[in-house]
Formats: structure tokens, C-alpha cells, sequence
């Protein structure tokens, strides 16, 4: 089985089935191969010379992983132009830098399929109606660039079988609360999908439902995304969120799902599970590392969130540290059943410039 075989096996796998020995087993091969490739760019290969000789990793932890602030500097492609058929920009007001991810037709394919394997998993196979917390424009299919708010959504909406944007507007949104009544009343008797950005949910959605007196008993899961270091400078933690929008909505605290990735790992997302943790999938791992020694730590301890990935063809997105802190949870023994190391995304590292596509909408 050559490597594209099989990574496209680990893609289409039942997701969370690897262990985390095993997962060790299958990537590290892969990933590699593919750090091996990147050293025909210069810039590359005296990165991996400067750590250390390729041949002397052995396992995921000694992998040297490339800062994601470097794909706002520097131009990271491994392809020819002729064959970039698309862009992912991060957001970022006009004073900041914006990554720029250069994606082929491979590396944008197996980002489809595994982002689509992922949501199955939580939110099964059947597509569901789905309401779109945001504008219908943020999904422009027409653009070639194409930053990580209309990803995400374009990404998700593949599981609606009718989908509808509820907010209105371009600098000042606003709910449309008419349209949000009838998609609801249509579909009382289904269980629906909600999706937006976490900032967005807050400030525009549940503020003007709550304004507005407006409540709901829905049949429905909320999953949201990025935003989250505004909402803690106004002291609204992730309970506060759950708690709030799922009484405005009418449903369980648990079937609010945060999600939490990257422009730089397109396909690779981590969503809650019902105890409240993130889960890697196969074809993915995390590895949380001490800002000062760079080890990984220990169960229970805080880190900086490093995610690996052997979806990526096209740019250096094998092994990325993120400017995002996580807390260790433990390995191979969630309750919720799913297998691989999981955690739980703490907030930004105090220092950092806000650079999420949610936060910098607000």
C-alpha cells in the first residue's frame, strides 16, 4: 500500500478507532515520508537540519513542529502555482498579517473527506435541517480565496438538508428573526442543526433573542467555533455560554458542542463530546507541550496545543504549535467511548496578537 493509499484508508476509517499506540504506529511512517519531501524547499530543509537529522525521529513528540505565525510571514507552499486551486486566509483586522494556506486538489480533497468523517461521528450520517448563524455571502462558492469562517461553514452545510443564514447585514449584523421563526416552525418535529461562531452566537443571536424575549424548546444541537477570547475579556466562560444558550434554545447544556481548529489544519477539527472533551482523530494527533522545555506534559497539566496531521499535500501543515493553550485530559479512556488522546482548549496565549477568524470579527 503506497502512502496516498494509505492515508486515504486512515481518512475513511470509523474515526476515534485507533488507540493511541497504534495511531503512533501508522502516522509516524507517513508523516515522514512527507517531512522528507519538504526538505527539497531550502528554507525547509535547513528548518529540519537546524533541529536535527530526519532520520534520528522515531516518534511523534521528536517531529519539530513549525510555528503557525510563520504562514503569515512567509509564502509555504510545495507545490507550483499552476497547481494551487484555492487560498484559506485567517481573518484579522487591517493592522494584522493573515496566514495563507495554499491548498492543491489532493490536499483540499482529503480536508473534505475528513472533515466530513468527523462531523458523521458527532452528528451522524443523516443530513438534518441546519441553520447558518451568520450570511449567506460568508459562503461566496464563487471565490478562489476564501478565509476561515466560509470554510468552516462550507465545510459543515454539506450536512444540511435545507440550510438557512439568520443573520443580516455587513458591519452592524442583525438577526432576522421572522426567518428563524418559520425554518423552526417548519421543522418542529426534526432534530436540527445550529452552527456559527462563537463570538456571533453571543453578541448577535442569543443578545437580540434575549432582547426580544424570545425563547425556544428545540430539538437541536449548536455547534460553534472561535471567538472565545472576547467572550472571557466580558467574563463569559464556556459554562456560561452553555448554559445560556441552551436555555434561550430550549435544550440540553451538553448538546452545545464547541469546536475547536485551525485555517493552518483545515479537515482536522475537534469537537466536544457529550463529557466535554476533544477527541484526535485517526489520521491526526495533538501533542500539548510545556511553552519552556517543549516536552509534552503530564496528565491534568497545561500546554501549548500542537496538532500533526498527514492530510496536507500541498504546504508544510504536517506538524503545527499553535499561539492556543490546552489542558491534558487523559489518553484512551474517555467515557464517551472514543478512543486517542484527548484534551480541552484552555484560551489564547496572553501575549498573542487575536488572530481567530471570531475574534476578529468583534
Amino acid at each position: 500500500m503506497d502512502i496516498n493509499e494509505k492515508i486515504n484508508e486512515l481518512i475513511i476509517r470509523e474515526q476515534y478507532s485507533l488507540n493511541t499506540e497504534e495511531k503512533e504506529r501508522e502516522i509516524v511512517p507517513i508523516l515522514l515520508e512527507q517531512i522528507k519531501k519538504q526538505t527539497q524547499n531550502k528554507s525547509l530543509m535547513n528548518f529540519y537540519k537546524k533541529l536535527g537529522p530526519i532520520e534520528n525521529i522515531k516518534k511523534l513528540i521528536d517531529i519539530p513542529p513549525i510555528h503557525v505565525s510563520l504562514f503569515k510571514k512567509y509564502e509555504l507552499k510545495l507545490v507550483p502555482e499552476k497547481e494551487i486551486t484555492r487560498i484559506l486566509t485567517s481573518s484579522g483586522t487591517t493592522s494584522q498579517l493573515k496566514s495563507k494556506i495554499y491548498l492543491d486538489k489532493e490536499t483540499a480533497f482529503r480536508q473534505a473527506k475528513a472533515l466530513s468523517n468527523i462531523l458523521k461521528n458527532h452528528i451522524g450520517n443523516k443530513r438534518k435541517p441546519m441553520i447558518i448563524i451568520d450570511t449567506e455571502k460568508v459562503n461566496n462558492s464563487k471565490n478562489e480565496s476564501i478565509n476561515a469562517r466560509g470554510a468552516a461553514i462550507r465545510g459543515i452545510t454539506q450536512f444540511g438538508k435545507e440550510v438557512t443564514y439568520v443573520l443580516e447585514g455587513d458591519k452592524e449584523l442583525k438577526l432576522n428573526y421572522k426567518k428563524l421563526e418559520e425554518f423552526v416552525k417548519k421543522y418542529s418535529d426534526e432534530e436540527i442543526i445550529l452552527f456559527g461562531f462563537t463570538y456571533l452566537i453571543w453578541a448577535v443571536f442569543y443578545e437580540q433573542l434575549k432582547s426580544l424575549d424570545k425563547k425556544f424548546r428545540l430539538n437541536a444541537t449548536i455547534i460553534h467555533s472561535g471567538g472565545w477570547k472576547k467572550l472571557q475579556a466580558q467574563q463569559v466562560s464556556k459554562e456560561i455560554f452553555n448554559k445560556e444558550t441552551s436555555r434561550i434554545l430550549g435544550i440540553k447544556p451538553e448538546n452545545v458542542q464547541d469546536m475547536y481548529g485551525l485555517v493552518e489544519q483545515v479537515g482536522v477539527v475537534f469537537i466536544d463530546c457529550k463529557e466535554g472533551n476533544k477527541h484526535t482523530p485517526n489520521f491526526a494527533e495533538v501533542i500539548i507541550r510545556d511553552p519552556l522545555t517543549m516536552k509534552e506534559v503530564k496528565k491534568g497539566e497545561i500546554g501549548l496545543i500542537e496538532i500533526l496531521s498527514i492530510l496536507p499535500e500541498s504546504y508544510p501543515g504536517q506538524a503545527l504549535i499553535t499561539e492556543d493553550l490546552g489542558l491534558f485530559m487523559g489518553v484512551d479512556n474517555c467515557p464517551c467511548g472514543r478512543k486517542g488522546k484527548y484534551f480541552r482548549f484552555i484560551s489564547r496565549v496572553e501575549e498573542s496578537e487575536t488572530r481567530g477568524c471570531g475574534d476578529s470579527y468583534s
